[in-house]
């Protein structure tokens, strides 16, 4: 009987611990640098920053929202990309993700060919996660109706969580 007790209340904790893992709300803001890379577009590059506001739905699945400002000082060209994506991950210490995502680029540009455009992406991840406070960093595929946006970028930052 003792034996059946102690599994039973063992069984109950991870119940428990599952629950919060799974089902948990958990919402944070991270401010990242960004780094573009117009390797594929004659080598301009982009460096910024942004944030994002991410809300975990399960415990695997988030989604978040996300503005940046990146400029491309060889061209004179800036831009804001404001983006949503869908993620999947591994909910740990170190989290690992990936998702998919839609942006809208508004372009600030002298240059005539340049026109604001959509695009999406796919991300991978990792997320620091401690107690109210973390680190992201990630890589991510850009495709774009404007080609300065085709390409590699990373983001690197930290986050506060609630």
């Amino acid at each position: 009987m003792k034996k059946h007790v102690t599994m039973i209340a063992m069984a109950a904790l991870v119940l428990a611990g599952m629950n919060e893992i799974a089902y948990g709300g958990e919402t944070s803001l991270a401010g990242y640098l960004t780094y573009w890379d117009g390797g594929e577009n004659g080598g301009n590059e982009g460096v910024g920053g942004g944030l994002k506001l991410r809300q975990k739905f399960l415990g695997f699945l988030s989604a978040d929202i996300r503005a940046s400002y990146v400029d491309f000082s060889d061209l004179n060209t800036s831009v804001i990309p404001v983006e949503a994506t869908l993620m999947v991950g591994i909910p740990f210490f170190i989290e690992p993700y990936a998702g998919l995502g839609a942006s809208y680029y508004f372009f600030d540009s002298d240059l005539p060919w340049i026109d604001d455009g959509a695009g999406v992406y796919g991300v991978l991840g990792l997320q620091l996660n401690l107690w109210v406070v973390g680190a992201v960093a990630e890589l991510r595929w850009n495709e774009a109706e404007e080609p300065l946006m085709d390409g590699m970028s990373a983001n690197l930052g930290l986050m506060v969580k609630w």
